[in-house]
């Protein structure tokens, strides 16, 4: 397991043992909450693309379907990038 990844724009992301990652953003406007961690959905893995600057792949995304705040993006280049 990394240590938290700060990928700018109020997100942060940890790297677990097997490809999961552990999410933590600022909610999107109306969430009830300000700020939370997702955690990844059963068997849901992503790639590292490049370690560093970190790149992952697939995006990343708090589904509204799962109790979520809607955020959804990428993070390219060790930066967050929100779709």
């Amino acid at each position: 397991m990394s240590l938290w990844v700060d990928v700018g724009s109020g997100h942060w992301v940890q790297l677990l043992e097997g490809g999961g990652v552990l999410w933590q953003h600022d909610a999107l406007p109306g969430y009830w909450v300000p700020r939370h961690q997702v955690s990844p959905v059963t068997d849901a893995t992503w790639a590292i693309i490049q370690q560093e600057p970190l790149t992952l792949s697939p995006s990343l995304h708090c589904d509204r379907a799962l109790g979520g705040c809607g955020a959804h993006g990428f993070v390219r280049d060790g930066r967050w990038s929100g779709v």
